[in-house]
């Protein structure tokens, strides 16, 4: 279950949600010292006045980034022809359009989680996001060439877990993508104040400049949830390559990156209980097992209903336990 007030307390497969704060860290160097590149001039005379070039452009791309990041959840709330089917699928059904307004209060920051997944994740028309579509300049919102370049670098980021591997409280943490083992150093001076090695985000990591921050909030994970994470990952790739044996992550992301909502959704929010996480990770292995035995029953059946259905069979993973 999830305590909100304190991580230290919270144990056995529990979840908490982070918002995103961005800072920019300075280098601990004198003036007089001598330089990192080991040229062997001073600091001041060497890199000192390339960083402090890269340190201020680094801030000003930061504070375009709030605004961007503003402009583009606007957007998501003004689609609301698409919101109902998106939101369902987030949530997996436990939540209607109608309770959107009440989201922050039924799920700790839900209204921005799922407000942030519809804009990075949630094929519009065409199968482009509403980030695409924003970079590729097809809606009516003012965007200056900084903002779309940023978008440019967004329009592939996805809802993805990560699990952390070191801390610099304060400043920043390193994560590596539990899907494809890749490591990124993460800038922001508020999570990094009470996340600890071990524990997991499901975030949307943004590249912004030279440094990734995170999108909106990210589900913030115990450290327990690492293996019934890993396992609940393997199945679903397992179940996808059964259909495509070269199916990789990226293509799955694309398509059903709202799993790991439905994991996180799992996850029990006040009192612990491995039980539950148990039970739901049998109940998603046999579901998958099931989609797959019917489709070898009948492989030849691959008309656009039968891949909606498929989707539908594969994101409905979760339990709507509270």
């Amino acid at each position: 279950m999830v305590n909100w007030c304190d991580m230290r307390h919270i144990q056995s497969c529990q979840k908490r949600i982070i918002t995103a704060k961005w800072t920019v860290s300075m280098a601990k160097i004198g003036r007089n010292d001598p330089c990192y590149c080991g040229s062997g001039k001073k600091y001041k005379h060497c890199h000192k006045p390339i960083d402090e070039a890269t340190q201020a452009e680094q801030r000003k791309l930061r504070q375009v980034q709030d605004g961007l990041m503003s402009k583009i959840i606007e957007q998501a709330q003004g689609q609301s022809h698409q919101i109902p089917a998106a939101l369902a699928r987030y949530w997996n059904g436990k939540y209607t359009a109608d309770q959107l307004s009440n989201l922050d209060e039924l799920e700790h920051h839900g209204a921005s989680r799922f407000l942030t997944w519809f804009a990075f994740d949630y094929p519009l028309d065409e199968d482009q996001t509403l980030v695409e579509q924003l970079a590729h300049g097809e809606h009516e919102v003012e965007l200056d060439a900084v903002e779309l370049g940023l978008l440019s670098t967004w329009i592939p980021i996805r809802l993805r877990p990560y699990v952390v591997k070191d801390v610099l409280k304060g400043q920043h943490f390193h994560v590596r993508d539990m899907l494809e083992d890749t490591l990124y150093e993460v800038e922001d001076h508020s999570a990094s104040r009470h996340i600890v090695p071990g524990e997991v985000v499901v975030v949307h990591l943004v590249p912004v400049g030279t440094r990734y921050h995170i999108a909106g909030a990210a589900a913030h994970l115990t450290d327990d949830t690492y293996e019934p994470l890993s396992e609940f990952a393997d199945m679903h790739l397992s179940a996808f390559r059964h259909r495509n044996p070269d199916t990789i992550w990226r293509e799955i992301l694309k398509e059903h990156s709202e799993l790991f909502n439905h994991f996180v959704m799992a996850l029990p929010v006040d009192t612990p209980d491995p039980s539950i996480i148990k039970n739901f990770l049998l109940k998603t292995r046999a579901e998958l097992q099931a989609t797959n035995e019917n489709e070898s029953h009948d492989p030849d059946q691959r008309s656009d209903e039968s891949l909606s259905d498929e989707r539908k069979s594969a994101s409905s993973v979760s339990t709507t336990t509270t």
